[in-house]
């Protein structure tokens, strides 16, 4: 796919201070691209190098496999777009007139607006629902008003890359989601390539099609938010501990801070192994964690709910291929581990053909004397695809006297009042 933008080898000083260090990426034609990092990683320092606002001490930023460096501002201004951080009008212009200063690259130095000019600042205020307030002055909008103003002034410039720097920064959580949608729409509809500057990790992880993260002036990793938004990437450059869940309907990774404070320095000399599966362990997974107690999961399949939040907690894992059965070697493997431990608890996993071997492994703690928990809220007959050998084994197992709980916080009660 050819690079609509293409940032090579850019470097760029603060008197003797190195912002950027060697920064190379490039953006196809319609894509969604997120710059993400801690504050003072060159984000935004990036961005006005792109944008010629800055001017790189080395490498090259090409636009179309043209050099900015040999285009006039006008050229540039065509083709590239600019909503700032800072969106602060110093006169109270109208909102039609800000609109239209989008138009300058097109209009000569002694001439007026053209019809041309109207009709398209027209379209770019209907894009974003800024029409109705025309003759309104910007000092009387609200800050999302005045957000979406700013934007159609970019729009108006008839760009095919567009790059913001923090748009949602200072809005509300509506005005946020707002701006966002808007800019989803602009590049799903009109195929505008979007480069923007976020720092919240979840809208970044939800909007973006590739996130690129930085890192003291250098990029660490460059992908998909799958690719980038995980546990040990966060820690590493943010030197936060998170949970890494996904986010519902869309699947996009989604960022949960973990409080340090809560999470002992130490662990408990109490071992817990959890077997799970579909989400049915993470809330526990996460519980136990803060409560200091070694766990342990299995088997679990990779990129499984549970088995993401298990990595995101550095619990260690008996792991199989996604969407694969459980394998006899992976089998034994959580035999093996659940033989280490003082706890086994069973959550309300369904049990098919693929997933049966869990359940035996439950069997098997209990046959070992260990000390089992088993979630029984919703009978395992509404959750049996064994027709009926699961059910029978799962009935075997209540049998033998293990302790049955309700929820979470029962297993987390017994637990914890275990060891008091």
């Amino acid at each position: 796919m050819t690079a609509k933008l293409e940032v090579d080898k850019l470097s760029y000083k603060y008197g003797n201070f190195e912002v950027l260090k060697e920064v190379s990426f490039s953006v196809a034609q319609g894509e969604f691209i997120g710059l993400i990092g801690p504050n003072g990683s060159g984000k935004s320092t990036l961005l006005k190098n792109i944008n010629s606002i800055l001017y790189p001490d080395d490498g090259k930023v090409y636009l179309d496999n043209f050099d900015l460096q040999n285009l006039g501002k006008k050229e540039i201004a065509k083709k590239l777009a600019v909503v700032p951080q800072n969106t602060n009008v110093n006169f109270d212009f109208t909102v039609e007139e800000i609109v239209l200063m989008g138009r300058a690259p097109y209009i000569g130095r002694f001439e007026s607006e053209s019809d041309e000019d109207y009709e398209v600042v027209k379209e770019a205020m209907e894009l974003t629902n800024t029409l109705k307030l025309a003759e309104r002055p910007i000092s009387q909008l609200s800050g999302g008003e005045r957000q979406r103003v700013i934007l159609a002034r970019s729009l108006a410039q008839q760009p095919e890359v567009l790059l913001l720097d923090e748009p949602t920064s200072n809005l509300d959580i509506n005005y946020q989601l707002e701006i966002m949608n808007l800019l989803k729409k602009l590049n799903r509809d009109h195929n505008l390539t979007v480069i923007v500057v976020l720092h919240d990790l979840n809208l970044a992880s939800e909007y973006c099609d590739k996130l690129l993260l930085l890192e003291d002036g250098e990029i660490y990793a460059h992908g998909s938010p799958k690719e980038i938004v995980t546990a040990e990437n966060i820690e590493d450059v943010y030197g936060s501990k998170v949970i890494i869940k996904k986010h519902y309907p869309s699947g996009r990774p989604y960022v949960t801070m973990l409080d340090n404070h809560y999470i002992p320095e130490t662990q408990l000399d109490h071992q817990v192994h959890i077997i799970c599966g579909g989400g049915t362990g993470r809330e526990l997974i996460e519980n136990l964690v803060e409560q200091g107690f070694q766990v342990s999961c299995g088997v679990l399949n990779e990129q499984d709910s549970d088995w993401e939040v298990a990595k995101s907690c550095d619990v260690e894992i008996v792991a199989e291929e996604p969407f694969a059965p459980i394998s006899q070697e992976s089998h034994e493997a959580n035999l093996a581990a659940i033989k280490e431990v003082d706890t086994v608890v069973l959550t309300e996993i369904p049990f098919g053909s693929g997933n049966l071997l869990n359940l035996k492994a439950a069997f098997w703690a209990a046959e070992q004397g260990k000390e089992v928990i088993v979630m029984d809220q919703e009978r395992l007959s509404k959750r049996d695809y064994t027709k009926g050998e699961g059910n029978n084994l799962y009935k075997k197992l209540l049998d033998m006297g293990v302790i049955v709980v309700g929820d979470n916080y029962e297993v987390l009660d017994k637990l914890v009042k275990d060891r008091e």
